[in-house]
């Protein structure tokens, strides 16, 4: 039993002599099943299973892994971790989180479903979303290929302990499906996709939906085309609006702010957003896509507004990277958990009224973002707008600004909230952007 293997683990440490002690194990396992136009291409299955131990010799930190679980490579393994402890310079900030601040409320927190399918009913699915593509793209009288259909299946299990006393295990689930289309017409070639992704695969949409999404969104791509270069209001779909989320995120976390490497580092408890937006993070949503009782030092996670009446109310920091800083741990080693964004919300056909003119964006390409100085600058494709209504697709764009100052111009969020991931919100209005085209 892991338990049991955890437990010795770190006896034997305790007995070699360390200062504190943390094991992490985790196995996983998983099926995936790809179709191509229709017939079977691939079927891959996985199972892993690995062990993470650190180990503390005063504030010298060594860490070490196997994904061997037997006598030889445990103890190789905790060989390695004391060694690498005896070669490294003592950290201030290294070592365990204090005893308070661990978990002791364990919610059921429903992360976890029997998925299980046979790889003949996975193959089923996959067709299902071809044909429903297929079936899309007859009645628009248009060809299309269906390059991809995927189902995929996954189960994972996780143990956090140490020398404290702490133990906590948490089990999740997943099964996600996805198209990938392809469209051609008059020598114009586009290729799009659409996914979904749930905990319980019970409430997966049916696939033909699916495959019906994905041929939509590819044959609307048809006919694209470049626009003159331009100042205009944006409209980011609600896929491309998360993306926005994540780059304030990743320069609110402790690793950016100690390292002097965010744009955000001087913005706690400064309005950020306009007053009616605030950004929710709750660690124990039902069935949540980053539902946790406890972060990865095991420290207990808490609900609160990140963003608060659009004002920052908070980093995301570690027990290592807030004694850095000189603060207290928010809970956040891993990283954000369920994220909410909380505003009042509009239609499409609303956002694009009050956007009148301008880029509506559905997908965004290369990485033109500085987390230093919050320069954005990224390629981009989707629809013109003129009139509060959707003209033509366009392609080979390039959008840019200012993070700070996009979020500053925020106008409206819509009430298209994207649930597929640990990010939820709906699309988001920016009042302006440079547009660079022909």
């Amino acid at each position: 039993m892991p338990s049991a293997i955890i437990e010795r683990v770190i006896a034997t440490l305790k007995q070699k002599g360390a200062t504190a002690s943390e094991v992490v194990y985790s196995e996983g396992s998983g099926v995936s099943v790809s179709c191509r136009q229709g017939e079977v291409d691939t079927i891959e299955n996985n199972q892993d299973k690995s062990l993470v131990v650190t180990v503390y010799r005063g504030q010298a930190k060594g860490s070490a892994s196997t994904a061997v679980i037997d006598d030889d490579s445990l103890q190789l393994t905790m060989d390695k971790a004391w060694a690498i402890a005896g070669l490294t310079e003592a950290d201030e900030a290294a070592g365990l989180a204090e005893q308070a601040l661990l978990c002791s409320d364990f919610k059921d927190l429903e992360t976890y479903y029997d998925n299980h399918r046979s790889a003949d009913e996975l193959v089923v699915m996959a067709q299902g979303a071809t044909a429903g593509a297929m079936a899309y793209a007859s009645e628009q009288n248009l060809p299309i290929t269906v390059d991809e259909a995927n189902v995929q299946l996954g189960e994972g299990y996780s143990i956090y302990a140490n020398s404290e006393g702490f133990f906590g295990d948490k089990r999740g689930s997943n099964a996600s499906a996805s198209v990938v289309a392809i469209a051609e017409q008059e020598g114009d070639m586009e290729r799009e996709y659409w996914w979904e992704a749930v905990r319980d695969i019970e409430h997966m949409p049916a696939m033909t939906d699916i495959g019906r999404t994905a041929a939509r969104r590819t044959l609307s791509r048809l006919g694209s085309r470049k626009v003159k270069s331009t100042r205009a209001p944006v409209l980011f779909d609600p896929s491309t609006a998360k993306s926005l989320i994540g780059h304030m995120l990743s320069a609110l976390s402790g690793s950016a702010l100690y390292q002097e490497a965010s744009f955000l580092k001087n913005d706690l408890h400064q309005q950020l957003f306009p007053d009616w937006f605030s950004l929710y993070e709750n660690p124990f949503l039902p069935g949540g896509f980053a539902s946790r009782n406890f972060d990865s030092n095991g420290v207990q996670t808490q609900q609160r507004n990140i963003i608060d009446a659009g004002r920052l109310e908070g980093f995301l920091l570690s027990v290592y990277s807030a004694r850095r800083l000189g603060m207290t741990t928010t809970g956040n080693a891993g990283g954000a958990h369920n994220l909410q964004v909380q505003a009042p919300t509009q239609s499409e056909t609303e956002l694009l009224r009050q956007m009148d003119r301008g880029l509506y964006v559905t997908s965004l390409m290369g990485q033109g973002v500085n987390a230093v100085t919050g320069d954005y600058s990224r390629g981009a494709s989707g629809f013109w707008v003129e009139g509060g209504e959707i003209q033509f697709p366009v392609s080979e764009l390039t959008i840019a600004g200012h993070l700070k100052e996009m979020f500053k111009q925020l106008v409206a969020v819509g009430d298209d909230v994207d649930l597929r991931s640990k990010t939820q919100t709906g699309s988001w209005l920016i009042e302006a952007m440079t547009i660079a085209g022909d």
